[in-house]
């Protein structure tokens, strides 16, 4: 038996650690730790995304044509649609992009939050004649857990919240996938 009182973290750390429930204990606290040490993320896509081919075009005020976007999933191969708020009107904040999904992916990236703005994903049917007919499952990390789902749904983000990636794991009809969000 040690003699000698605890008087510091490390002391009380390699302690804790030598046994195999110590070492769970630690490595809890250090995934923790880097969690809170990293602050807000960003999806891990951004670097993949070409934002120079991103070109609307305003076509008199307030009125923006869509031009075609190439998806970064290889899954996507219907020209995707994106009204880029500020980036097409400076007084717009409303962010919106569609896109078309016809096969299973994985699809937002990493675990990731946004301190700046809520955001919402809506998978909807997407046969051309009604939203409600879904024949899709999917599943996203969202806050605490996992969301199932396999009918048409929009799941709510509010800044601050951890989620994705959003897993399609199967596609039996077309779905139609939207992801908005509005800037301050």
């Amino acid at each position: 038996m040690r003699d000698k009182k605890q008087t510091n973290r490390r002391d009380f750390f390699q302690n804790v650690s030598a046994g195999a429930a110590g070492m769970a204990f630690a490595s809890v606290l250090s995934t923790l730790n880097a969690a809170a040490m990293a602050g807000p993320q960003q999806p891990d896509y951004y670097d993949k995304m070409d934002m120079s081919k991103l070109g609307n075009a305003v076509r008199e005020p307030n009125v923006v044509e869509f031009k075609p976007w190439k998806s970064i999933h290889d899954t996507i191969t219907s020209p995707m649609i994106t009204a880029w708020g500020s980036g097409d009107i400076p007084e717009s904040r409303l962010a919106i992009g569609f896109a078309y999904i016809t096969k299973p992916d994985t699809l937002g990236g990493n675990t990731h939050t946004h301190e700046d703005h809520d955001q919402w994903i809506f998978l909807i049917g997407g046969d051309g004649k009604n939203f409600l007919e879904f024949d899709a499952e999917a599943e996203m990390f969202l806050g605490d857990k996992v969301r199932k789902v396999d009918y048409s749904c929009y799941f709510f983000i509010p800044k601050g919240t951890p989620h994705c990636p959003l897993v399609i794991k199967r596609v039996g009809k077309p779905i139609v996938f939207i992801d908005a969000r509005i800037s301050e």
